[in-house]
């Protein structure tokens, strides 16, 4: 048995068996197809995870101007101190609640829009109200905008809203006045929109995010 194992052996060492040049070119090529599809997979993932990341962080901006944004708009309406006793009125009419003189932003900031309204702290019918105001303004950031909501008088704030604008945004406003973001009583806006082109400075992609938020006036 020893010496049938030992020629077993001595067989194996001398066959001429295995790959030839023809199977390891044809396992090259297949191998480099299959690297070549997996790379391209993977290549495919990364940019895709990377532009989802990208509108991500462009969305939460747009929520972020859209909670301050719909709040003020809601909160729009000065009130006369001089009571209207009119039959069609019975109250205190609006006066001019959009566009009105702006706070004072951060040196370099341009006045996008200001919104009013009247604050009343007593309940004594014959006190007058206290006026707010608040301003959005644009300030420039490298190539792209900054988006600041400045509340002057009281209580005075000034927050950074949304950034990475790649223009300044656009103020539009609806009602029974059309489309006049000045008027007064039945004329004060309805609503006011704010449009916003948001472009990710981390993100790969070159396609604005572009969106339209609207608030509507609360008071009437």
């Amino acid at each position: 048995m020893l010496r049938t194992m030992i020629g077993r052996l001595r067989r194996a060492r001398r066959d001429p068996s295995g790959f030839t040049l023809i199977e390891l070119l044809i396992t090259v090529v297949i191998m480099g197809t299959i690297s070549a599809g997996i790379a391209g997979v993977v290549i495919s993932y990364l940019k895709f995870s990377v532009d989802t990341q990208s509108r991500m962080t462009e969305s939460q901006d747009l929520q972020f101007v859209t909670a301050y944004w719909q709040r003020d708009v809601a909160s729009i309406g000065v009130r006369s101190n001089v009571y209207n006793d009119d039959e069609a009125v019975h109250s205190f009419a609006l006066e001019q609640s959009v566009g009105l003189s702006a706070c004072a932003g951060p040196s370099g900031s341009t006045p996008l829009v200001t919104l009013a309204w009247s604050e009343y702290s007593s309940l004594d019918s014959d006190a007058s109200p206290t006026t707010i105001k608040v301003t959005y303004v644009t300030k420039p950031d490298g190539t792209r905008f900054d988006l600041i909501r400045v509340r002057c008088g009281t209580s005075p704030t000034t927050v950074e809203v949304a950034d990475n604008l790649t223009a300044t945004p656009v103020i539009t406003c609806a009602g029974a006045g059309g489309s006049s973001c000045t008027g007064a009583g039945v004329n004060v806006p309805a609503s006011v929109s704010l449009t916003l082109s948001i472009l990710d400075a981390e993100g790969n992609g070159t396609t604005n995010y572009t969106e339209t938020i609207s608030g509507e006036r609360r008071q009437t």
